[in-house]
Order: structure tokens, then sequence, then C-alpha cells
């Protein structure tokens, strides 16, 4: 794994935010999207909690997703190559003050 940025980080490969970022490009256009979660490193502490399995959790800033769409989606990275699983969630349905530790996709 590999870090995407020095200080604050998403602890992802390039090949595996690659592979996000097109599959939320596809299915998801309109929609801005955040990581949030233990992948999301912000200190050293942070760094230890990730194990090479720990899911990523995404989160969508927009309307809601259609419930067909929201399903391709998460079929979608279901089906790729990402070592980990992937959860997606409505950036509304998280308590407020979430973004504080979200890292922009």
């Amino acid at each position: 794994m590999s870090a995407v940025a020095e200080n604050d980080a998403l602890l992802l490969s390039e090949r595996s935010l690659e592979i996000v970022k097109a599959l939320l490009r596809q299915f998801a256009p309109q929609h801005q999207a955040f990581a949030f979660g233990s992948r999301v490193i912000r200190s050293a502490q942070d760094r230890q909690r990730v194990k090479p399995h720990s899911d990523l959790d995404l989160a969508l800033v927009g309307a809601p997703l259609p419930l067909n769409q929201m399903f391709e989606l998460r079929e979608a990275f279901s089906e790729s190559d990402l070592s980990m699983r992937v959860d997606i969630v409505n950036a509304a349905d998280l308590p407020q003050g979430w973004h504080i530790r979200a890292w922009p996709l």
C-alpha cells in the first residue's frame, strides 16, 4: 500500500485509487466522493490501525443515487480487481462532522 499524499493520506495504492475513481466516474459522475474511515491517515497511530484487508468507506455528496444505480456501483466495486471491500453511503446519512476526517476523491 502506498500513501497518496505526504501528511494527510489515503492509504491506498495508486492502482486501487485509479480503479475507484474510474468506477465513480462511470456510475456516479454527478456526485463528489470522499473516502473516510480507517484508510484516511492523519497520524502514525492511524497508520497502525489499517490492515491490508481494511475496507474502503466512501461517501457520496449529492442527491441519493437511484437504487438501481447504487446497486450497479456496488456490484462494479465487488467485481473489480480491488483487494478490499468498498462500502458506499450517502453523505447526508452520516453524522455531522464526518467530513473532518474525509479525503476527497
